[in-house]
């Protein structure tokens, strides 16, 4: 597996600073197969020197408009000639000087990792089956794409918030894709992704992609299981912007999980 080619696809837009430790990141991998592919915005910033400081380590640097950040990710898969991609998006950074090594060991369609993002880490189960990933949930910065695979499915850019979840989910239900997980951290995220802070529209997109790809007999198991199904959906909304409702929620769920210590015959 040591002999295939990593392509890092980084998009950035006035965020100099941040591509810079990602570029630091790059340069302190020991894989030595390696391609990497700087995707800017039209940056009004020194985002050019900053490509240029770091000489013959950028293969191919692209700066234009774009329409949005899965806009530029699909520009980039243009340019791949790797045999595996990962999107390591200015402000990010490779956990380690081996993750690359780590992952050239796995084989699989799409391999998927562990984050940090600030002060949390999201780590991944040792498997994930479709509801899983449905469910939790990826870290694109640690999530790595046989670069076939990517180039057929891509990013759908009319989604907002999830297209790079969509983007792994569709080739499982669609091609029955494999997937690996390595748990433990591959890559150091800036904190407080578009993502989170739109975590309403992230919850209508998801269903949104379970509508879309998943075929009809799973995604009733998956309706069914689901902690929020699509009926319940527009009144979780609602009741979200009433902030102050949650505390007394998670003090009820503390008592019923009391009572049922004690009253093993109370259903929760």
């Amino acid at each position: 597996m040591s002999n295939r080619k990593f392509s890092i696809i980084t998009v950035t837009w006035n965020n100099a600073d941040g591509l810079q430790r990602t570029l630091q990141s790059v340069s302190a991998l020991d894989y030595p197969s390696l391609e990497v592919i700087v995707v800017d915005g039209a940056s009004t910033d020194s985002t050019s020197s900053v490509v240029s400081s770091f000489g013959n380590l950028v293969s191919v640097f692209v700066s234009e408009k774009d329409n949005g950040i899965y806009n530029a990710m699909n520009k980039g898969i243009t340019h791949v000639t790797g045999d595996y991609v990962v999107f390591m998006n200015a402000g990010d950074c490779f956990a380690d000087a081996d993750v690359l090594s780590k992952v050239a060991q796995v084989d699989a369609d799409i391999i998927l990792g562990g984050a940090r993002y600030g002060d949390s880490v999201r780590l991944v189960p040792e498997r994930m089956s479709l509801y899983d990933v449905l469910s939790l949930g990826i870290n694109h910065q640690s999530t790595y794409y046989r670069a076939d695979i990517l180039r057929e499915y891509r990013f759908d850019e009319s989604y907002r918030y999830i297209a790079d979840l969509k983007s792994v989910v569709e080739p499982m239900a669609r091609r029955h894709a494999s997937v690996a997980t390595i748990p433990s951290i591959l890559s150091v995220c800036e904190g407080g992704g578009v993502s989170k802070q739109h975590w309403r529209d992230t919850l209508t997109e998801n269903r949104r992609i379970v509508a879309e790809v998943v075929e009809p007999y799973y995604r009733d198991d998956y309706q069914r299981f689901s902690r929020i199904s699509n009926a319940m959906l527009d009144d979780f909304i609602v009741l979200s912007h009433f902030h102050s409702i949650f505390p007394l929620l998670r003090f009820m769920a503390k008592v019923m999980r009391f009572l049922n210590s004690k009253f093993k015959h109370i259903p929760l």
